[in-house]
Parts: C-alpha cells; structure tokens; sequence
C-alpha cells in the first residue's frame, strides 16, 4: 500500500527547527544550497564560473525551444545533444551540479490530453526529449500536471495525467533520476468564460492528485504559484524534493525575485515550512536577480529573518534589548577598570566552566550563567567609577539620555542614572537565562514561553557547548550579553529585531509622507487598530481583525486622520511566522483600497497595552505632534477592556499608564493622548522591549 499524503485543516503548524538533524548540531538549520533556472543553449563556460564564484552550487536546465507548439521538434537530435553536451561539460569544470531539467509544457504539450492519441503523443515526444536530458545527468526530472483545461475535464484530466506519469516514470528511474510533478496557479477554478486552472491548483489538489501517483513520483513546489505555499509545503513533507523560488501573488506568474520588494509571499514561513518537513533539496530560483551575487545575499537576508542568525538580526536584538549593554561590551576601558573587574570576571568564568563540567539540567546552566546579585552591584560600581575617569562612558550616558532611551530615569544623575540602567540590563538578562533556558513561567506563557519541552535531550546539550566555546573568552557584559541573544535566536524569539528600521521597509512610503502631512486639516494624528491574532494556525488573518481594519479604513476616508497604524506583532497562536500588522495592512491595501502610504505597520505589541505604547513610540520618534488625540478603533470587547481593566495592566506590566485623557467615542472607540514614558525601554518582555 503505497504512503498517503494527510490533509487536514489547520494544517500550519510552525514550530521553528523540530528535530532537524542540524539543529541538534548547530541550533540552527543548516543553510540551502543555492541554484538558479536557465535555458539548456544559455549554459556557458564563462556564466558557470561567474555562477560558482558567486556562491552558486546547482541549475536547473530548462528544455524551452525544443519543439514548436505542436510539438514539431525544431532541430535534429543530434543537434539538440550537442548542446546538451556542452552545457554538461560547462557545468562540470565549474563544479556544479544540474540538479534539475524542467520538461517543456504548454497548450499541446499537456500530460493530461483528454483525447488518448493526443496524450499518447505528449509521452512520446517527452520519451524523445529523454534522450537528451540523459546526457545532462539530473538528479529531478519535472513535469506540469496540466495546461489550462476546459470546464467540467477535471475528473478526466486526472485520469490522463496518472497514465502518462504511469508510463513516463520508469523512463526516469532508469536514467537514475527522480520524476517530480510540479504545483500550477491557483486557487480560483474558473480562469476566464470557458476555462479552468490547471491541475493541482491549490493544497487540497495537489494532496488528492499526488496521491493517486505511484509513491516513488514527488512534488516540486513553485512559491510564485500558491498564495501561502508554506501550506503545501507542510502538506507534500517529506514528499518535496524541489523548488522553483520567486515571489507573487499565487494568482498570476509574477515570478518576482524575493528581494525586490514585490511580491506577498511570507518568507519567514517559508523557510520555516522547509526545516520542519526537512527539505534537503536546494533553494533553486525561477526569477531574476540583476546581479549572479544577488541570489546568496537574498537567501542569506531570508535566513537571517527566517532563523535569527548572523550578522543582521543579533546587534538589533542586543540594542533594542539592553542599549547600555550593547554599547559598553565595545567599549575601550581604563587599565584600572579592567584591573578591578578581573577577579569578578575570573570568578564568574569559573562558574561557567564548572557548569560545563558538572552541570546535567538546563535549570544548573541557568544558574551559571546568570549574574548574581553582588557580581551586578560590584560591577556597577566599577562602571561608576570608570565613568569619573573615561570620558567614551559619559559619551554612552549622554547619547542614551539625548535618546530618551530610558525616559523614566531621566531625572537621575548621571551616576545614579548609569547604574540604575546597568541593573535593570543585568536583571532583565537573568530572566531571559530563567525563561528560556531554565524554562520558568513567563507573565504570558500561552505566547512567551520557551519552545523546548522538559524532556528534550538536545537544548540543554546546545546550551553546554554554546557555553564551552565561551568559557575560553569570558568579558563583562559581552559573556552573558551575547548569550542572552543566542538563547533568544535558539528559541526563535527574535521579534523584537524584525522589521528595523521602522521608517525602512515597510513603513517608508508612510514615512516619507509624513514630510507633506497638513496636521492642522485633521482631528486625530492616528487611527490606531490593535491586531487580534488568530489562534488557527492556519488563518493569516482573524475575522475579527479584518473588521476592525474595516471600520478604520471607513474612519480614514472621512478624512478624521491622515493615517492608519495596525499594531500587532508575531503572537496567536504560539511561534506563529505571521504578523499581525503586516496581515491588517495587506488587507487594508490590497481590500480596502487605503493608499499603502497611509498605513504605518507597528509590528511589535503583543497586548492591548503595549499596542498603545508602541505607537506612541512612533508618534515621538516620527516627530507625529503629540498634542493630538489617536483614535483607537477595535471591537466592542476590547474597546470595553480598554476603558477598564487595562488600568490595573499597565501599572502592572509597565509601571505606568501609556496614555492620558482617555474619552469614550461609541461602542468601538476611544481617544487617548500619548504619554512620552512610552519611550522607556523594557527588556522585562525581550520580545518587545
């Protein structure tokens, strides 16, 4: 009985890294392999050098130009395999590898034909081409299903195509390579009066489709044919072995490059679908870069997003976290600072070495590596007393004042100040030790807590040997610092550095509007939407996020205010790759019709409280006039927790209220002005500080 593919909703389920064989080596996925797609008669020696010096490891060979479009061949044989030779030797005195040959397809050349001769003759031609794409050697063989069809041929077409793979199979396995069928646009059935998408146009499809294949014919995913092919990705497992990389809408072929800014595709989702269903086949491009070095530095840009590692995501995760910190790991002391600090640095470098000995539990490792209660007061001391001698620390102190960084503090002096920040930093790091390694309860465990189980064998074992490797070179703050980073990227917790900067990306086009803004013409600054999170796995958007965005977009219309915010981080259900306010904001643009430039994301609050915090973070750092209302939009739930229990949270949670003059506006609204203690830095949540 040959394996089945199980469909079920609430399919996504993301949970970053689960038993990959990587993970237990290194904590992280081990990156992809990177190709690209080109025609068989464009493969040169010269292009296959450029390619391998720029980080390029495989090509897919495309066998367009062939036949005619009814499959009259265009040149003999032998012409074909000569140039299937050359392109052979090309490839290999550069080293890489054809991973893969893409089959020609189109109206006639249709492995689902509904006329038997016609589909007789689809095989037939392919048989021939076979002979070529013998010579080239790969290690996949891919087919589309089908062309387009005409209505009510679904049933039959299926039939067709499971003949034709049926016979075309064998073909493939003898040339040592694996048959591979590939996804089709989607998800809409009907294309046009008289037309139906092709075969395999949406998850459920492709699932019943690849299931009436023999076991030994896998799925090739392309990410420009499905909107959410983190879906099928998840669906097809372990039946995946290859892809076609680009970016889209799902409806159209689009085939934007991933970094160019086009395109809806929740990269983040994607990479993470991969690792779960332990993809091993190569991150192979179907979309043009400008430049050969572009596709390493797209996907290595993806990854970072994706996993939290290297050199992009670790400095912003240390700077919004702890900005004293940050800045003093780097910073050139005094002789006679170092000289007090090394018998604390010594002691606290015994301790971790003596964990990596004798330490068996994730709770001991916590405990080593935290900083005591004296270690935090005596080297508070000690950078007191460097910043009277060290003019770079009153440079630090000065520029996080000027920055408002710690707004609460402000009134401080500046010794006071400084160690104040200093043991609220070392305090703040010791909770994210006990949360997620140690794996004690957060204030909100449902969404906050560590994605390790008790019982699992391999964190604590990526903890000790993080831990060895530091021992050799222990420094205060950098040692627990940069451990306390590395512990939130192996849990996948690094919300808090996506999405910087703020005026970049995302919010530029808002940004820049801000400069032809006329304040005066509007009540509000700011309609404000805080994200409601679906606890579906599956659901990008909550309905009842949707109608919140609604409301306000009917708001912005009447001209109230010249923006809208949608405030909402990666938060229902638990680890889940999509965020809120990117969601609302693509329903805003693409449904409602508000200009993207009227829509700022604030893709970081994880509650009600910190959905106003965070915005009115924007307002001070945007230079939005604070001495307007925002006008909060939501349900009548929230809107009622707004006006009352939230009180007793904010003084809870953040120790202050974000907001003042709050007043009632209906059922569904309210208006607030900002509290500039918002600026405060809060590391007590690292996901959002």
């Amino acid at each position: 009985m040959k394996p089945m593919i199980p469909f079920r909703n609430g399919l996504l389920i993301l949970l970053l890294f689960i038993c990959s064989p990587a993970f237990t080596q290194a904590g992280f996925p081990k990156p992809l392999r990177l190709g690209f797609n080109i025609g068989m008669d464009k493969v040169t020696p010269e292009g296959m050098k450029a390619a391998k010096a720029a980080g390029i490891d495989c090509i897919e060979i495309g066998m367009g130009g062939i036949v005619d479009t009814a499959r009259n061949f265009l040149k003999p044989d032998e012409a074909f395999l000569e140039t299937a030779r050359k392109a052979k030797k090309a490839a290999d005195e550069a080293g890489i590898q054809i991973w893969s040959v893409h089959m020609p397809f189109g109206k006639n050349i249709d492995l689902s034909l509904g006329t038997e001769a016609e589909r007789r003759a689809v095989v037939d031609m392919h048989t021939r081409i076979l002979k070529y794409v013998a010579v080239l050697d790969p290690h996949i063989i891919l087919f589309h299903p089908s062309w387009y069809l005409n209505r009510n041929e679904r049933p039959l077409r299926k039939k067709q195509l499971v003949q034709s793979v049926q016979a075309l199979n064998p073909l493939v396995k003898q040339q040592g390579a694996i048959m591979v069928i590939e996804n089709m646009l989607g998800p809409e059935l009907e294309h046009g009066p008289v037309r139906e998408r092709p075969l395999l146009r949406t998850v459920e499809e492709a699932v019943e489709v690849m299931n009436l294949l023999p076991p030994d014919v896998y799925s090739a995913i392309d990410l420009n044919h499905i909107k959410y092919p983190e879906k099928l990705i998840l669906a097809m497992g372990s039946r995946l072995k290859t892809l076609h990389v680009a970016d889209g809408t799902g409806r159209e072929e689009n085939h934007y490059f991933p970094c160019n800014g086009k395109g809806e595709n929740n990269w983040v989702a994607i990479l993470q679908a991969l690792d779960q269903v332990h993809y091993e086949g190569p991150f192979l491009y179907e979309s043009h870069a400008a430049n050969v070095a572009d596709y390493r530095a797209c996907y290595q840009s993806l990854y970072a997003a994706a996993f939290g590692t290297g050199a992009t995501l670790a400095p912003t995760l240390e700077q919004k976290n702890f900005p004293l910190m940050h800045q003093l790991a780097a910073l050139q002391t005094t002789t006679a600072f170092q000289t007090g600090l090394q018998s604390l640095t010594q002691d606290y470098a015994t301790q971790i070495e003596q964990a990596v000995k004798n330490c068996t539990d994730r709770a001991c490792y916590a405990t080593a590596i935290s900083l005591s209660p004296e270690l935090i007061q005596q080297t508070g001391n000690a950078w007191v007393k460097e910043y009277s001698r060290n003019t770079r620390v009153k440079t630090v102190v000065a520029g996080l004042r000027k920055n408002e960084t710690y707004y609460r503090f402000n009134q401080l002096k500046d010794t006071a100040y400084l160690r104040k920040v200093w043991e609220t930093e070392a305090g703040n790091i010791n909770r994210i030790f006990g949360v997620y390694i140690k794996g004690d309860v957060p204030r909100y465990p449902k969404i906050d807590s560590i994605r390790f189980g008790r019982k699992d064998k391999v964190y604590p074992n990526t903890i000790k040997a993080y831990l060895e490797q530091t021992a050799a070179g222990v420094a205060i703050p950098a040692t627990p610092l940069r451990t306390a980073t590395r512990v939130l990227e192996l849990n996948g917790r690094y919300e808090a550095a996506r999405f910087e900067p703020m005026t970049a990306g995302i919010n530029s086009a808002p940004f820049q509007q801000l400069k032809q803004t006329k304040w005066s013409k509007y009540t509000y600054s700011l309609i404000l939407v805080p994200g409601l999170g679906p606890e579906d796995p599956a659901v990008t958007l909550d309905p009842g996020g949707a109608r919140r965005c609604e409301a306000a977009a009917e708001l912005y219309k009447k001209g109230l205010a010249p923006f809208i915010v949608v405030s909402g981080g990666n938060v229902h259900p638990f680890l889940t790759p999509y965020n809120e306010a990117v969601e609302m904001k693509r329903y805003l643009t693409g449904t409602m019709g508000i200009p993207e430039s009227a829509v700022f994301i604030e893709p970081h609050a994880r509650h009600t409280t910190t959905n106003i915090r965070n915005t009115n973070r924007m307002i001070y750092r945007f230079k939005i006039p604070y001495n307007k209302p925002v006008l909060v939009v939501t349900d009548a739930s929230q809107t009622t927790y707004i006006r009352g229990n939230m009180t007793k949270t904010a003084l809870r949670d953040l120790g202050y209220l974000p907001y003042s003059n709050m007043q009632s506006l209906g059922t569904e609204q309210t208006s607030y002005f900002p509290n500039k203690e918002s600026l405060q830095t809060d590391a007590t949540d690292p996901l959002d500080p």
